[in-house]
């Protein structure tokens, strides 16, 4: 009997997971905030983990807020957004979206983290960001 490659099922599983749901399906329609905190969150490319850890709160906090907290504390409405880098109104959605400009920002996070990185390497990296780019073109 011949071994099956953990490299080679990983990928078809991986595959699988992304398009089933994970929880269980909700019950009730969120809240606008709910709504809109998870709109923006998605926005800035943060999963429900990611945005908790800079939140410093958990990932159910965080789910409880997106699903069914219909009067969140001061406190936690102004740190999302700052973390969001959006207005209170918006976050309620009394305001439209602002239209923003500048790069996406999970190019604007790896940027940041090339940038932190020493010259040298940076130059490394930066050669083959462009050789992929210029691939891509």
């Amino acid at each position: 009997m011949q071994a099956i490659s953990l490299k080679k099922i990983r990928p078809l599983k991986d595959r699988y997971n992304a398009l089933m749901q994970r929880g269980r399906k909700p019950t009730k329609e969120a809240p606008l905030f709910g709504k809109q905190l998870a709109h923006f969150r998605k926005k800035r490319g943060l999963t429900q983990y990611e945005f908790a850890e800079l939140l410093g709160i958990t990932r159910n906090l965080v789910l409880h807020y997106e699903r069914s907290c219909s009067n969140p504390n001061m406190e936690f409405v102004l740190k999302a957004a700052k973390v969001l880098d959006v207005s209170v109104d918006e976050l309620f959605g009394l305001k439209p979206e602002k239209a923003r400009r500048g790069p996406p920002p999970k190019v604007k996070q790896l940027a940041e983290r090339i940038s932190s990185l020493p010259k040298n390497k940076q130059a490394v990296v930066l050669e083959m960001i462009e050789s992929y780019v210029e691939r891509a073109s």
